[in-house]
């Protein structure tokens, strides 16, 4: 809340019925303001846009640094609205935390290990039948929720609208520097776009975004076991698949120019294959590298 001062006069009069009102006024306002910005950062899209809405219905017109912010909000989220509801068109539970995209499902990753050179790739994934190597590629094709996914594009597509309704895929990653995503959620749509541009680089290094590729190093590591008990903090799970996936990316385009990360994301899956936990909380998921 905007702090206010006033004289001792002042403080006499705005104890009359009229000042009190208007006093009052301007208070609710900020605490409009201050719902909206807290549901933009961590609720439900929906309940902010709501709440953002009716602070501007009836913001104060002396707010000038809170309104300008929230309209370029509210703005974006009417762009993207039809993005939004093809997210949720993919789950029965948009309040989920997590959902599963069929289509990543039959993305192709090759095992391989190619270490020579500037342009490496190294993917090893892991598992004992056939059974579980369909286990692990649905473990690949798992995003977070749909409202999690929406506060993510809500932060980061100011630029991307258009990319964004133009895929109408999942969001597993954000821009990065040197025009480069930055990973959020492994995923197998991730894996492949660090793959393919692995290859790029190798064909030609100046990449169509500009940048000149001195350097890219790819790893994944991806492994799917049958534990009859699992526990990841607090939670526990008997009969269950887990699969741990790791993703590792190095670019470098010059003394100081380039980025890197490690991501990870275990998912759990009961023994009838069906997803019932993800965790995105390893301590690397949230460093990046940047020179």
């Amino acid at each position: 809340m905007k702090a206010r001062f006033f004289t001792a006069s002042l403080l006499c009069f705005v104890m009359a019925p009229v000042g009190s009102s208007q006093q009052d006024q301007a208070a609710s306002g900020n605490d409009r303001h201050d719902v909206c910005v807290a549901k933009i950062e961590s609720g439900p899209p929906q309940e902010a846009y709501n709440s953002c809405t009716e602070y501007l219905e009836q913001s104060p017109p002396d707010d000038s640094e809170g309104v300008p912010r929230v309209k370029t909000w509210v703005m974006l989220y009417k762009e993207i609205r039809p993005y939004m509801q093809f997210l949720q068109s993919l789950t029965s539970d948009e309040k989920g935390r997590w959902l599963l995209y069929e289509p990543d499902m039959a993305v192709e990753l090759p095992q391989t290990s190619e270490t020579e050179g500037r342009y490496t790739i190294h993917i090893a994934r892991s598992f004992a039948n056939l059974t579980e190597e369909a286990l692990l590629r649905k473990a690949e094709a798992v995003y977070q929720g749909p409202n999690e996914m929406i506060r993510d594009a809500l932060r980061s597509s100011g630029g991307r609208v258009d990319q964004l309704l133009r895929e109408m895929a999942p969001i597993w990653g954000e821009p990065g520097n040197d025009k480069i995503e930055l990973t959020t959620v492994v995923t197998a749509r991730a894996v492949r776009y660090y793959y393919d541009l692995t290859r790029v680089a190798r064909k030609e290094p100046r990449l169509p975004t500009g940048v000149t590729a001195q350097r890219t190093d790819l790893k994944y590591k991806a492994a799917i076991k049958y534990l009859d008990r699992y526990t990841h903090g607090k939670d526990a799970y008997d009969g269950v698949y887990v699969a741990d996936l790791t993703l590792q990316w190095g670019f470098t385009c010059g003394g100081l120019c380039g980025m890197g990360f490690t991501r990870n994301k275990l998912v759990v899956l009961d023994g009838h294959g069906n997803v019932v936990a993800m965790y995105l909380d390893a301590p690397v998921n949230s460093e990046s590298w940047v020179s």
